[in-house]
């Protein structure tokens, strides 16, 4: 019983799209128009972390929605979207047929593809956990980023007595 994660290519390519024109021209009526085009994005905020300042805001922020965000210019804007589901989603394939029934959840397209999952280089939970790497961050957030040293009681391996 393998659990595959997939992505629907049409609500990535809505986000993607978005993110290209909000990298060709940021300003409050680009993302207010953006939120208005695509049904599956509630909300965007574009904010400029130099200037610590929102270059443009709109939607309504779903508390259940998931939010998702992204660096462009460098580092230099941030753009938070808040999806009604998001793209990327896990389905349990019984029988290798059941594939051809995956569907999105969120606009019901079989228009998905399936993707490499994080959990597959995952094989062994009860050693300690790798901190992630922060090299592929712009330096602008990677500087101000730090990572301590204290492990979450859940997140501690189980000692064998």
């Amino acid at each position: 019983m393998p659990l595959f994660e997939y992505e629907c290519r049409i609500c990535r390519k809505n986000v993607d799209d978005s993110l290209t024109s909000i990298a060709n021209k940021v300003n409050k009526k680009t993302v207010s128009e953006l939120v208005k085009k695509y049904d599956n994005i509630n909300h965007i905020v574009v904010y400029d972390t130099e200037k610590e300042a929102i270059l443009g805001e709109h939607g309504k922020r779903d508390k259940d929605a998931v939010d998702l965000d992204f660096y462009l210019n460098e580092g230099t804007t941030l753009v938070f979207f808040n999806l009604g589901k998001n793209y990327r989603f896990s389905e349990l394939i019984y029988e290798e047929k059941d594939e051809n029934k995956v569907k999105c959840p969120f606009c019901d397209t079989k228009n998905v593809e399936k993707v490499v999952s994080s959990f597959a280089f995952t094989s062994d939970l009860s050693t300690n956990m790798p901190k992630p790497d922060l090299s592929n961050l712009p330096p602008s957030v990677r500087n101000k980023t730090k990572l301590g040293e204290y492990i979450e009681e859940k997140d501690r391996p189980k000692k064998n007595k």
